[in-house]
């Protein structure tokens, strides 16, 4: 008994320039589909490292803009601490967050608004306040890391679009030529069918 062929032998004889008589036109055409989805869904790499290179570079001149215009002031806690619990979605363990309303001089300015502040501050504590360009409060800057986890974002996000584009296509066609293939299978049924006496009432 013969041994059944294995994955790479089966997909090698679905190659469309076959010679094999028995390869229909519908199965030649499919596979050379899937050979144009294979070859687009390799191009489609270094499409989204592209993609991710170009949206580091834009993240970080972003960052870089929006660091540079913040400005550090001193400010001391005014008001009572507001505590919330929250549970951080990274480790499932409650997290608590404090607010206080904090009051700032800023060249010969005062501000107040209320921030996020250290668990363990008290009433008159001098905090880290950060005002953008209009002196309202801000947060602090951002780190690089924030740039790079954008660029893997986009990257993903092109990769996963265009892979899915084109599966969504494949199995489309593979629908329609299982469709006809039916048809043709149930057409042909009858035809034989017909002439044995079979398919008749």
């Amino acid at each position: 008994m013969s041994q059944y062929p294995s994955l790479s032998v089966r997909i090698w004889r679905t190659r469309p320039w076959n010679t094999n008589p028995l390869m229909r036109a519908s199965d030649r055409f499919e596979a050379l589909v899937r050979m144009l989805a294979a070859a687009a869904m390799l191009v489609a790499i270094p499409i989204a490292g592209a993609a991710g290179t170009a949206g580091y570079t834009a993240a970080a001149a972003r960052i870089s803009s929006d660091n540079s215009a913040k400005v550090a002031v001193t400010g001391a806690i005014s008001g009572d601490l507001k505590r919330t619990a929250v549970v951080s979605a990274r480790s499932e363990m409650t997290e608590t967050h404090a607010e206080a309303p904090v009051r700032w001089n800023q060249n010969g300015r005062s501000g107040t608004a209320t921030i996020e502040v250290p668990d363990t501050a008290t009433l008159g504590d001098e905090v880290t306040v950060w005002l953008a360009p209009d002196s309202s409060p801000t947060g602090p800057p951002q780190q690089s890391s924030v740039a790079v986890g954008n660029a893997i974002g986009v990257g993903l996000a092109v990769l996963i679009e265009i892979w899915g584009a084109v599966l969504a296509l494949v199995a489309f066609i593979a629908w329609m030529l299982g469709a006809r293939r039916r048809a043709d299978w149930e057409r042909e049924w009858r035809q034989i069918g017909w002439q044995t006496g079979s398919d008749r009432r």
